[in-house]
């Protein structure tokens, strides 16, 4: 087999620049691998929000570890809301995945001070702050499956990291990048590692040696041209590692003109026929993609309408 298609996990696209997650097993089944490229995704992002760097640097990682958390999603209506309330420039952060790999984010304030921990690293723990981490999963049962836990570092990698430990008793390890040049987001990804109950000790010592040995940054391999497959295969180290697939991953917004009207009928009528009054109509933005929405005094009127007969 040619070693271009080795590394290549069925349904991966085939421009190499899209945003994908992939999926591996290796060690007999032992370990579970996730990868996943977000340049695009974080581009989006950036360019909605307009964030500054060291934002930009917190939300692209905290937007691709929600990705790699919404694996679990299966069902068309599942879908995960994380959330991070801290103490520091960001405020805070929110995210919402569906089953089909596409989020939606928003941050309390775009715009923050950069600072580096070391030369051409962004602190983003300055950014960040001490909080909480927690993640909301709605999968259609009787009650959502909602789990918390506090920030260890603000890094965010490590967040995510801890958070499965604690709250879903899974040991992993989370590798989260962010790459700033001087025309926006270079590059983005991730990558989600978990050994299975019954992993044989020789398999977690190998996994535990390579994530504290100074494996190399996740935006460095992209940089150099590695795929999330290539990437997988180089950190778990199992010649017989085993693609399972992979899907696309977008930023995408269901914000609606329809779903504005069901949230403005919540006003009530009374409320409805003063914002009525107002000669040039309201318009409302959505926090997510920034899409302004505009309604003339009619359309009001009408809602108005409709609040009173419901």
């Amino acid at each position: 087999m040619e070693e271009s298609m080795f590394y290549r996990a069925p349904g991966a696209p085939t421009d190499p620049n899209a945003d994908y997650l992939v999926r591996a097993t290796a060690y007999d089944g032992h370990v579970r691998g996730l990868c996943i490229r977000t340049t695009g995704v974080v581009s989006d992002a950036f360019a909605i929000h307009g964030t500054s760097p060291a934002a930009t640097a917190a939300f692209g990682r905290f937007l691709t570890g929600s990705l790699l958390l919404a694996d679990t999603l299966k069902n068309k209506e599942d879908s995960q809301t994380t959330n991070i309330r801290s103490d520091g420039p960001i405020g805070g952060m929110t995210a919402v995945c569906d089953s089909r790999r596409n989020i939606r984010g928003v941050l309390h304030h775009p715009i923050v001070e950069t600072t580096y921990r070391a030369p051409g690293k962004i602190d983003v723990s300055a950014a960040v702050g001490k909080g909480i981490l927690t993640v909301v999963r709605d999968l259609g049962l009787k009650e959502p499956y909602v789990g918390s836990v506090e920030l260890v570092s603000g890094e965010l990698a490590e967040d995510f990291t801890y958070y499965l430990a604690v709250s879903e008793q899974t040991p992993s390890v989370v590798s989260l990048g962010v790459l700033l040049g001087a025309d926006g987001v270079r590059q983005a990804g991730g990558f989600l590692v978990q050994v299975l109950p019954g992993a044989p000790d020789h398999v977690i010592d190998a996994l535990e040696k390579r994530a504290t040995g100074g494996f190399p940054d996740i935006t460095f391999l992209m940089e150099e041209g590695l795929t999330p497959e290539k990437i997988l295969d180089m950190f778990l180290g199992d010649p017989e590692i085993i693609y399972l697939g992979a899907e696309p991953v977008q930023y995408a917004c269901n914000c609606s003109r329809d779903k504005m009207e069901r949230g403005l009928l919540t006003l009530g009528e009374e409320q409805l026929r003063e914002l009525s009054q107002t000669e040039e109509g309201i318009e409302i933005s959505c926090h997510f993609c920034k899409t302004n929405y505009h309604f003339d005094k009619d359309q009001i009127n009408r809602l108005a309408d409709s609040a009173r007969k419901t």
